[in-house]
C-alpha cells in the first residue's frame, strides 16, 4: 500500500523585523500553517477524489508502458505527484482557503493577506498593497510544496 505524503522541501529564508534578521525555514512555516489552519489537510479533503483519479491514471499509464515494453526510470506515481503539486498551487493561488473561511465564519482566514501585507515588496505593510491570496506572502511555501507517494 502506498502512502501519500504532503509536505515541503526545507528551504531557508530570513525575514527582517525591526532591523533584526529572523531566520526560519519552509518546514517551520508549513508546521505552523498546518497546526493553525490545516492548509494541506483541507486541500487533501477537498481534492481527495481528484487525487485518487490522478493516482489511478498514473498507475494505468505506468502499467500500459510496462506492457508495451517501455521502461521509465522514474516512479510509476511521478505523474500523479506532479499533478497533485500543480493542483495544490492552484488551490492556494485561487485563494480557496480564504473563500472557505469566509463561507464558514464570515471572516478572512488571514487578515494580513486581506490587508495586502507582502514581503516581496519594498514596503510590505503599506496600505497601497492590494490584497493577496492567503499563504502566499513570499511564495516560498507554495513553491517548495511536494507530494510524494511512499511504498
Amino acid at each position: 500500500m502506498a502512502v501519500l505524503q504532503l509536505g515541503v522541501l526545507e528551504v531557508g529564508y530570513s525575514q527582517t523585523e525591526n532591523g533584526k534578521t529572523k531566520p526560519t525555514t519552509t518546514f517551520a512555516v508549513a508546521t505552523i500553517l498546518e497546526e493553525n489552519y490545516h492548509v494541506m489537510g483541507t486541500f487533501y479533503r477537498l481534492r481527495e477524489a481528484k487525487i485518487a483519479a490522478f493516482l489511478a491514471d498514473s498507475m494505468a499509464n505506468a502499467f500500459q508502458d510496462r506492457i508495451n515494453g517501455r521502461t521509465v526510470g522514474r516512479s510509476p506515481m511521478y505523474d500523479a505527484e506532479q499533478k497533485i503539486e500543480a493542483e495544490f498551487r492552484s488551490f492556494i493561488f485561487a485563494n480557496e482557503m480564504n473563500k472557505f473561511s469566509l463561507l464558514l465564519t464570515g471572516q478572512p482566514i488571514s487578515a494580513a493577506a486581506a490587508r495586502g501585507v507582502n514581503h516581496r515588496r519594498k514596503h510590505p505593510h503599506t496600505m497601497k498593497n492590494p490584497s493577496r491570496p492567503a499563504f502566499v506572502d513570499t511564495g516560498l511555501y507554495v513553491q517548495s510544496f511536494r507530494a510524494l507517494f511512499k511504498p
